[in-house]
């Protein structure tokens, strides 16, 4: 590379120019470029790292020079550029303006035009209507007087030749105006006949035989077009429907094509097997599906590919469609539901009930599947199929739901299964029951602590109550007489399986009561409440007053004879079966009243009067059984021996504490099995309490040595080591009591004054302290103040 200090190289040259200056360089690497060879000869001539600066100096000197020459290249490039803008944009404003210009000028033409042409339209249009008029009235006239001549040739020769050439043609252009003049030629014979002139009438008839042979021949034809089910001539039908559609409405094609595309369907014998029947009468059989899927599968496909067919061979499918619906409702699914559900009226009302709603889901469910691929595939645009589909669908159940009839059967229903169990139970305590005196006792009860809480409603007193339970027992001695023909036949359910409340029972009702909820979908939205609220009438009054009732009576006369409070054992299945039904009527019947608060307040009264009642007769019971305990723990501290404190030698427990732990001991065993949760723990504690009562009392009837104190300790531990297997720690701790007692008779008479200050004793009031110090057989009332210190 030859370089030279008073000229540049090229290739810097090229770095120097207006088109690409610096070519991107940054100024450093500029500078750098231009100096790199004066530092590679530097470093050859100096070993010493000297730099000589002159090549330096002169490269940067012809740079500059090279630099200043651009600049002045550059401005005067500039200044020609400016004054080329200056002229184009000159030029463009010219350009612009003479635009405009000619702009205004063509819409000033455009408006001139516009309004000579609305000028001319506004003379033109009154012509134009004439003459449509004038054309409509001569097509008219020409229909007129072919209509006329075709009458005159059939009136005169019994024919009219164009007309059959009409008939006979291949236009369809020709066979519409045949049908369409036979049609007006059939409706003037008949308005000029008259049957003083025979000729008249006999114009009538041969008009009609022209039009059934001109019928015949299209629906021949028709029938041909449909034969090859592979190659049906859709063409060929749409044309033809098109003719009859103008003669008649096409009464006679739409009849021809459902006909031929009818629907086969070969019913079954029987759906149902007599096992199934007998499973559809069983309040505890829940897992019933009707298998008819297949069926109702095959008539959606039918339905769904005659509707396609329908609306390539007919301009308005609609018609056909309709009568295809109508007939399958009408004819094979009608038919399918009055088989099984006639059948199953014979069967038994809870039989009928539910293959009655089981039917209509299925057919609902069917009719909207229907009516949802109809209004997709845009057949029914108008919703006329969906009213026919909705009329036929009504129209299959309306025997059976229509004037109360379902719910009257669906009140039987529950009726006779309440029934079942009812009569069942009240025959096993017919004497209890029917004696009442529970009922008695709470209707007459004064005590406001007991007093149940009636509803603000009449309809729910006693006195109804009563009433409405009489009327059900006077059902129930009617299904008895009409059941004593068939009673021998029967096997007889053990009477000793239905002598006590069982939840099984209960669930089975209340199983029954959610399937008639689940059923209120067959009544009209309004009524629903009204019969839910009869729904909750029946399982309260019925059932829960004369079976729930009822055991409250039978466990009210055992609470009064049996004295081993066995019948406790009723408490936790009357609570078990409260609850049950007061979560069933809680998330299943009140909730079909929330918008209707006059029938919601009735339920809610009803349902509360009904537990308060039980509540009530629980805690007579409960009241009852307490007062018990009380007299026979009066009868077994009674055996406590005079002796048994003033012994000379220490022996086992008293017979007395025996017999009152293992009291305790059953009956903590007894009300274990019958309650739970806070009212376990309450009445543990009032019997408790009551025991601790009459121990305190007890002990101030005896006189105590100092070893029979030990004796009375014994006895106390005994009690209290009793008390602690209840696990209430309040309980316990009030029973330290007997013990702090136990030691006023073992301690050294010059220690009862510490022992009474110290303790539970130290809250007892001094007199009845003193009388259990008084029962120390070395008490002596002259000198006891004294002695014990005591006031």
């Amino acid at each position: 590379m030859s370089f030279s200090i008073y000229e540049l190289d090229e290739n810097i040259k090229k770095l120097l120019t207006v088109d690409d200056f610096l070519s991107g360089k940054s100024v450093n690497e500029f500078i750098e470029e231009i100096s790199k060879d004066h530092f590679l000869k530097g470093a050859e001539v100096n070993n010493k790292a000297y730099l000589d600066p002159k090549p330096y100096i002169r490269t940067f000197e012809s740079t500059l020079r090279e630099l200043k020459q651009l600049q002045i290249d550059a401005n005067d490039q500039r200044v020609k550029n400016e004054r080329q803008v200056d002229s184009y944009e000159l030029k463009h404003s010219e350009n612009v303006l003479e635009l405009n210009n000619q702009i205004e000028q063509a819409t000033e033409k455009f408006d001139l035009l516009d309004n000579q042409i609305l000028d001319v339209s506004s003379k033109i249009n009154p012509l134009g209507n004439t003459l449509s008029k004038i054309t409509n009235s001569r097509d008219r006239s020409l229909e007129t007087i072919f209509l006329i001549r075709a009458y005159h040739g059939f009136f005169t020769k019994e024919q009219y030749l164009p007309l059959e050439t009409l008939r006979t043609s291949r236009k369809i252009e020709d066979k519409l105006k045949c049908a369409k003049t036979v049609r007006n030629l059939i409706n003037l014979a008949k308005k000029v006949a008259e049957e003083k002139l025979p000729k008249s009438m006999k114009c009538i008839a041969t008009i009609e035989k022209f039009g059934e042979t001109m019928e015949t021949e299209l629906l021949r034809k028709f029938e041909i077009a449909a034969e090859d089910e592979n190659d049906i001539d859709f063409e060929m039908m749409n044309e033809i429907a098109q003719i009859l559609f103008e003669y008649n409405e096409g009464i006679n094609v739409i009849q021809t094509f459902v006909i031929k595309n009818d629907i086969a369907f070969q019913e079954e014998e029987q759906t149902l097997d007599d096992a199934e029947w007998n499973l559809l009468s069983d309040p505890n059989y829940s897992n019933f599906k009707l298998d008819v899927k297949e069926t109702f599968d095959n008539l959606k496909f039918e339905i769904k590919s005659r509707a396609r067919i329908s609306r390539k061979v007919f301009a308005d499918p609609v018609p056909v469609i309709k009568i295809f619906i109508q007939r399958i409702y009408a004819q094979i699914i009608r038919n399918k539901v009055t088989v099984l559900l006639q059948k199953s009226l014979t069967v038994s009302s809870l039989a009928h009930v539910r293959i009655l709603h089981a039917l209509s889901t299925i057919v609902g469910d069917f009719t909207t599947e229907i009516k949802d691929f109809l209004t997709t595939e845009e057949f029914d645009k108008e919703q006329e199929l969906a009213a026919i589909l909705d009329q036929s669908y009504s129209d299959l159940f309306i025997e059976y739901t229509g004037d109360n009839v379902y719910f009257s059967r669906e009140k039987k229903n529950l009726e006779e299964i309440v029934y079942g169990i009812v009569h069942k139970f009240n025959t096993a305590n017919e004497t209890v029951i029917t004696n009442r005196s529970l009922a008695i006792r709470l209707e007459n009860l004064d005590n406001v602590e007991y007093t149940p809480q009636k509803p603000e409603n009449d309809r729910f007193s006693f006195a109804s109550e009563r009433k409405r339970m009489n009327q059900f027992r006077e059902y129930v001695t009617a299904k008895l007489k009409e059941r004593s023909g068939s009673r021998s036949s029967e096997p007889e359910t053990p009477i000793n399986e239905y002598k006590s409340l069982d939840v099984v029972h209960v669930e089975t009702v209340l199983k029954c009561v959610i399937e008639s909820v689940a059923r209120l979908e067959l009544v009209s939205n309004s009524r629903a409440p009204d019969c839910a609220l009869e729904i909750l009438e029946i399982l309260i009054i019925d059932f829960g007053k004369l079976y729930i009732g009822g055991g409250l009576e039978v466990m009210y006369d055992e609470a009064k004879k049996n004295t081993n409070m066995d019948y406790l054992r009723s408490f936790s299945t009357i609570s078990e079966l409260l609850f049950l039904m007061s979560s069933c009527i809680k998330r299943i019947i009140l909730p079909i009243a929330r918008n209707t608060p006059s029938i919601k307040t009735r339920m809610s009264n009803l349902v509360n009067g009904f537990v308060a009642q039980c509540e009530t007769s629980l805690n007579i019971i409960l009241k009852d059984t307490l007062d018990q305990f009380r007299v026979k723990l009066q009868a077994l501290l009674a055996k406590q021996k005079k002796k048994d404190f003033n012994c000379s030698n220490i022996e086992d427990d008293t017979e007395a504490c025996e017999l009152v732990s293992d009291f305790l001991v059953d009956v903590h065993a007894n009300i274990l099995k019958a309650m739970n949760g806070a009212n376990l723990e309450k009445i543990l504690i009032k019997i408790g309490m009551e025991v601790l009562h009459q121990l305190l009392e007890h002990y101030k009837k005896f006189t105590v040595n100092s070893i029979g104190g030990i004796v009375l300790t014994k006895d106390v531990l005994r009690y209290q080591s009793v008390i602690d297997e209840w696990g209430i720690p309040e309980l316990s701790e009030q029973f330290q009591l007997l013990k702090e007692i136990g030691n006023l008779f073992t301690v050294q008479a010059d220690l009862v004054n510490s022992l009474i200050t110290e303790g539970q004793l130290a809250h007892m009031k001094p007199y009845t302290v003193r009388q259990y110090i008084s029962k120390r057989d070395d008490f002596n009332p002259s000198y006891a103040d004294r002695f014990f210190k005591f006031k």
